[in-house]
């Protein structure tokens, strides 16, 4: 069933299962480990809005503001453990959502983000009937990247960004029509 991004914020987000993943609403009880695994400069250095440090505090405030975005938690399936957010943004366009997301350093080079973001992905085009998807991610972020490109995203050009952290960086923009992921679910990419 269709819906628009409003009326999908305005119900509660109903957990989002994959494979090893559980996507679901973040919660208050998520700011200790979300400040813990963000508190990295390195993920800060690759991200437009996120400082470092990066406190307890900071989680708390973004986690009061998370529901004017379809934001989700990943956590582990078998445990529950929090391992980062991702999540989907209106644009002004409304058959145009933008992809972001970010995993904690334990959590990297394991397909976990891959997972996360292709669910995203599955949910952008089937819930809200979007018909593009758009991302970006710093030039040097050859790791993004290659999620962007594991879920069929198309390089569209390159452009800059404000890090809160890294100043104004480099930035390559991808996007994902409605088209590409039809065809990718026809070959069976889940």
């Amino acid at each position: 069933m269709e819906q628009d991004f409003d009326s999908l914020l305005a119900d509660p987000l109903e957990p989002i299962a994959t494979r090893r993943l559980v996507l679901r609403r973040p919660q208050l009880a998520d700011a200790d480990a979300m400040a813990q695994l963000a508190n990295d400069r390195g993920i800060a250095t690759m991200m437009a809005r996120l400082p470092h440090p990066y406190e307890r505090e900071h989680a708390e405030a973004f986690l009061e503001t998370c529901d004017q975005e379809l934001v989700y938690a990943v956590t582990c399936r078998d445990d529950g453990a929090f391992m980062g957010l991702c999540g989907v943004r209106a644009t002004p366009k409304p058959s145009l959502v933008d992809l972001g997301y970010w995993l904690g350093r334990p959590y990297w080079g394991k397909g976990y983000t891959t997972e996360a973001a292709q669910a995203l992905i599955d949910l952008s085009f089937t819930r809200l009937g979007v018909e593009r998807v758009t991302a970006n991610c710093r030039a040097i972020n050859l790791a993004s990247r290659r999620v962007l490109e594991k879920c069929g995203f198309q390089h569209r050009g390159t452009g800059t960004f404000l890090s809160m952290v890294a100043g104004r960086v480099a930035s390559e923009d991808f996007t994902l029509d409605r088209r590409a992921w039809e065809s990718l679910k026809a070959w069976g990419r889940d």
